[in-house]
């Protein structure tokens, strides 16, 4: 009997261990935007698929966004003391870039292709707590080679941020 009863409250302490487990949720990271009408979304790499996604402070003095899969990428590169919570104008100094598929070129804003970007940091509290940056964007770009321009809205991210 004793040995039953301690056999019940291992398998309910495991259990109950375990339900706390399923619940504690990871961050589901994503990138997702419009190019002229078409959508597109981005997320980390798995088994499935060989993405890069990063999202990454360097000295706080720039961040750099970057993801991509197969030939498509997009991204962003902001200079100064980016860190706090705002919209940000892209332009030439504050970059934003998209890499299309179709025809292998990179549009990226500059002094006449201008968007913004909307910025809020975060945590996220998984099985340790992670610093998140997310928010909101939409650009006009170019690709002053071909001098085609594109137009990416419905911008949205949530991703993990580090810093080196």
């Amino acid at each position: 009997m004793k040995t039953s009863l301690l056999f019940i409250s291992l398998f309910a302490l495991l259990f109950l261990g375990c339900e706390k487990e399923q619940n504690n949720k990871l961050l589901n990271p994503y990138l997702q935007f419009e190019v002229n009408g078409v959508k597109s979304s981005f997320s980390p790499p798995d088994l499935l698929n060989n993405n890069y996604f990063d999202c990454v402070v360097k000295s706080d003095t720039a961040l750099n966004i970057t993801v991509s899969k197969l030939y498509e990428g997009a991204g962003f590169n902001l200079k100064g003391k980016i860190l706090n919570e705002g919209t940000y104008t892209l332009d030439e100094v504050n970059k934003a870039y998209y890499t299309n598929p179709k025809d292998f070129r990179r549009y990226t804003t500059n002094e006449n292709y201008k968007g913004t970007i909307t910025i809020k940091r975060g945590t996220f509290q998984a099985k340790t707590l992670l610093n998140t940056l997310q928010g909101t964007f939409s650009f006009q770009a170019v690709d002053t080679a071909k001098n085609k321009s594109i137009k990416v809205v419905k911008g949205e991210f949530l991703m993990e941020l580090s810093v080196e």
